[in-house]
């Protein structure tokens, strides 16, 4: 690796813990000054907290922990083990656990962006490593964006009973409600995305120059999160442009442009480092001859009530009818149409292509602030008070048919579940300096038992002779679901080490006659 790319794993450390300490300060300094702003009374916060304590109560009690992206879940929590142990944004290859932190032998550098993994280094800086934190930040992630998307509508459009409504609809949606219990990374980068928005509407209604600077390094800092959170850029700059009328001639715009793109550059380095990764694409990554396919799928996913609820999109349509004249319900559109649009063009951008129906996370925000001023305008429209209690009772009652998919863990990745569950229980036999060659180290690394790749022991011979005097509780291998699948490439590091290498059991489990195994190797 060249030499600046030898530096992006502490240079992205670095640079992220800067971008949350700014966060986090300015955001602490403009809190009060945005919730005088927004409500007049507690009794709008209020309502919003009770969208926030549902949204926790419905994620964490109704939706499964579990996890559905195997194994980039554990990944990203090994990365941020990484972070939090080692101050670098990095995976191991061949690790060890030293007085319970990580010492890492051979290190790789991971082509997903490192907001997420560093949120998760937080948390295990403050409560250790341990798995369940990611589960508890995401739980957060749901509970805090009815809060942001409260402000945030009532910011832009006046109007905090569509900041309500906008945060009653987004705590009520199926996979919000399902990503959010799990690992993954999609529930942070749409809360990250909701609060660049958010304070860039701080900025354009209040015109202070320190909420400029907060929208500036929480608009850097949401871009951190996935590859297409780069888009949440010009639908911030438009939202400051629209409250700034006369002011893009002063210095200071120039001047936050300016320190944004700064606080950009190692994001702009990553993408050049991984910039020749295929992620998994047989072909293309990116195509105009993906949208017919995508489009299929991603287009009706809105509107046939199986999987999001038609009626918040038909609240949506209205909500951006009715105030179409406003610069902006046009920006909020066009946040959509950019966190929707972008996956057409992705060859794995289908929400039916795997478990990629997380994309869909990232276009809720806007759906819910266009519902919510939908349902807004239905509740100005009814005469009776009592009446307008059926707005947000059918917005609830449209989501209720879709109850049983939040509750259902799905057959898709069993396998590969099964797996994990089997590992975290051989984890647990694996003494003292043990060493696990497998391959997922990231899994095994982050339960606190040494690993390393299974491929390092058969692409050497000499690397198994080598580990074994260094690993006084014996060398182990893991019959794991990368043994079993449809890929020659990765089955064959099973069949090559176990033919060329004398093993003994030690224990084992079956999940619906798939069998996974940990074994030891005799001297």
């Amino acid at each position: 690796m060249p030499d600046w790319r030898a530096a992006l794993p502490a240079l992205q450390f670095w640079q992220l813990e800067l971008l949350l300490a700014a966060v986090v300060a300015l955001s602490l300094l403009e809190l009060p000054s945005i919730v005088r702003t927004v409500g007049a009374s507690s009794r709008g916060w209020l309502g919003a907290l009770a969208a926030a304590a549902l949204a926790w109560s419905l994620t964490a009690g109704l939706a499964p922990r579990t996890n559905r992206i195997l194994y980039d879940e554990h990944i990203y929590q090994h990365i941020g083990q990484n972070m939090a142990d080692r101050h670098r944004a990095e995976m191991c290859n061949d690790g060890r656990i030293a007085s319970g932190r990580l010492d890492c032998r051979l290190a790789e550098y991971n082509k997903q962006p490192n907001g997420y993994p560093h949120l998760l280094s937080v948390g295990y800086r403050v409560a250790g490593v341990d798995e369940r934190h990611a589960w508890t930040v995401n739980n957060a992630a749901a509970a805090a964006l009815p809060l942001v998307l409260f402000a945030a509508t009532a910011l832009l459009f006046g109007d905090r009973r569509a900041g309500l409504l906008a945060a009653l609809a987004i705590a009520l949606m199926p996979h919000q409600l399902i990503w959010s219990n799990t690992a993954a990374a999609e529930p942070t980068a749409a809360l990250a995305g909701a609060g660049a928005v958010l304070t860039a509407a701080w900025f354009a209604r209040s015109g202070r120059t320190r909420a400029l600077a907060l929208a500036v390094v929480a608009t850097a800092w949401a871009c951190q999160f996935r590859p297409e959170s780069l888009l949440v850029v010009p639908i911030a700059g438009a939202i400051v442009l629209s409250g700034a009328t006369g002011q893009w001639r002063q210095p200071r715009l120039w001047v936050a442009a300016a320190a944004g793109a700064a606080a950009l550059v190692p994001l702009a380095l990553h993408v050049a480092a991984v910039s020749g990764q295929s992620w998994g694409a047989p072909g293309e990554r990116l195509s105009l001859g993906f949208v017919t396919t995508n489009l299929s799928v991603n287009g009706p996913f809105y509107v046939t009530n199986v999987r999001f609820p038609v009626a918040l999109t038909l609240l949506a349509a209205a909500g951006a009818a009715v105030t179409w004249r406003a610069a902006a319900t046009k920006i909020v559109a066009a946040y959509f149409g950019a966190s929707w649009g972008v996956y057409l063009f992705f060859y794995a951008g289908s929400y039916d292509y795997g478990a990629d129906v997380r994309y869909s996370l990232l276009t809720y925000p806007p759906l819910a602030i266009l519902a919510g001023l939908g349902a807004s305008a239905a509740v100005g429209w009814i005469g009776r008070w009592w009446w307008r209690l059926a707005v947000p009772a059918t917005v609830a009652a449209s989501c209720v048919p879709l109850v049983p998919l939040v509750r259902q863990a799905g057959e898709d990745g069993w396998q590969a579940r099964a797996d994990v569950a089997a590992a975290r229980t051989f984890a647990a036999v694996v003494p003292s300096g043990g060493v696990v060659l497998t391959h997922n180290p990231s899994m095994f690394l982050l339960f606190g038992v040494d690993a390393a790749q299974l491929s390092l022991a058969v692409h050497d011979p000499a690397y198994l002779g080598a580990l074994i005097p260094r690993a006084p509780g014996g060398v182990f291998f893991h019959l794991n679901f990368w043994c079993i699948v449809n890929d020659p490439v990765q089955t064959r590091f099973c069949t090559e080490f176990q033919a060329r290498v004398p093993l003994e059991l030690v224990a084992e489990r079956h999940a619906r006659a798939v069998r996974y195994a940990l074994y030891r190797v005799r001297p």
